[in-house]
């Protein structure tokens, strides 16, 4: 991540200016703009954005007040990582979950625990939240699909394969506070 800044002057998608919030995110490599163009869909940390301004290895994208009051975005700071996701196209390969970058609430991870190759992730999520999180169903913590293994009160127990999908958990393995879907 590069930067987070509030914007007084910000052009709105109706044309008018007023003020917003925008998120600079550098990707060293430029993979993640290779073939992106403006008004497309980039998951950061779970959440689906768009971009309005990019160029080799930036992109900006708005965020909007309810983005910032359900996810973790608002909380970034310069050089902390991101799980970084362009959209599945219609006709692409899928090989999980389907993740929608609609956020819902921020959870806090409260525990990780590794067992063999696996990761235990315990997450600490709103108690409205829990009637819908269900035993071998799946949440996304930041973007990464984890299948729950235990649901108790305020808390849902996941777990995945550290060899599958390790970039992703690496950031799980950094961070305390996780968007969570």
């Amino acid at each position: 991540m590069e930067s987070l800044t509030r914007n007084p002057e910000l052009t709105l998608w109706d044309g008018s200016v007023g003020e917003g919030t925008e998120l600079v995110i550098r990707s060293p490599s430029g993979i993640i703009v290779n073939e992106t163009y403006l008004g497309a869909s980039i998951a950061i940390n779970g959440v689906c954005t768009t971009v309005v301004e990019f160029d080799d290895h930036t992109f900006k994208v708005g965020l909007a007040p309810e983005t910032l009051r359900r996810s973790n975005l608002g909380t970034l700071v310069g050089g902390a990582p991101v799980n970084l996701e362009r959209s599945l196209p219609a006709d692409g390969r899928n090989s999980g979950h389907f993740v929608q970058g609609h956020v819902d609430c921020t959870g806090t991870i409260i525990s990780k625990d590794f067992e063999g190759e696996s990761l235990w992730v315990k997450v600490k999520a709103p108690p409205e939240l829990m009637k819908y999180v269900v035993p071998k169903g799946f949440v996304a913590v930041d973007g990464t699909s984890l299948t729950v293994c235990e649901v108790g009160g305020i808390t849902v127990v996941c777990s995945s394969s550290c060899a599958a999908s390790s970039s992703h958990l690496l950031l799980i393995l950094l961070t305390p506070s996780s968007s969570f879907q």
